[in-house]
């Protein structure tokens, strides 16, 4: 007698939320760092943060890290800055830690944002050799980026936890 390998219901629901895990914290992250809308003097409004946010607030700091680093590896090869992947590393890893202790996630993602700051400032100005005007602009849209989503998920995050 051949004895087959079978598979039961709880291994093929492991292997979908694998499948799902991967998809939410190295795909989507992915996928939004490709997206970008122009407004005002050429600035453009990054989506990749909602991804990071979002896997901060679902999957905890390594999810953080983890989205962090897979949504910046474009913009990190694009623009010839690895610094980038991981200043996003640290973005998502402090939103994580932060929302663990209070759960105002605009709050939340200002203070991982200005804890990260130093980070981006320092390395864009130091080894990427940008001016402190570009740096400036970069600041302000990232600032502009992050308020806009995590409040955005902040005020939606009820139905969107119904999907997870």
């Amino acid at each position: 007698m051949i004895n087959i390998p079978t598979t039961d219901q709880s291994d093929v629901a492991l292997y979908r939320k694998a499948a799902s895990v991967f998809t939410f914290l190295v795909v989507l992250p992915c996928l939004l760092s490709l997206i970008n809308i122009t407004f005002a003097q050429s600035w453009k409004l990054h989506f990749f943060p909602a991804a990071i946010i979002l896997a901060s607030v679902f999957y905890g700091a390594k999810g953080g890290i983890v989205a962090g680093i897979s949504g910046s590896l474009y913009s990190a090869l694009f623009l010839g800055n690895p610094y980038i992947i991981v200043g996003n590393a640290i973005f998502g890893l402090l939103i994580a830690l932060f929302y663990k202790k209070n759960i105002n996630l605009v709050l939340c993602v200002l203070l991982a944002y200005f804890c990260e700051l130093p980070w981006l400032i320092f390395t864009d100005y130091y080894f990427v050799h940008l001016s402190s005007d570009f740096i400036a602009k970069v600041v302000i849209v990232l600032l502009l980026a992050n308020i806009l989503w995590a409040a955005l998920i902040s005020i939606n995050i009820k139905h969107i936890r119904k999907l997870f």
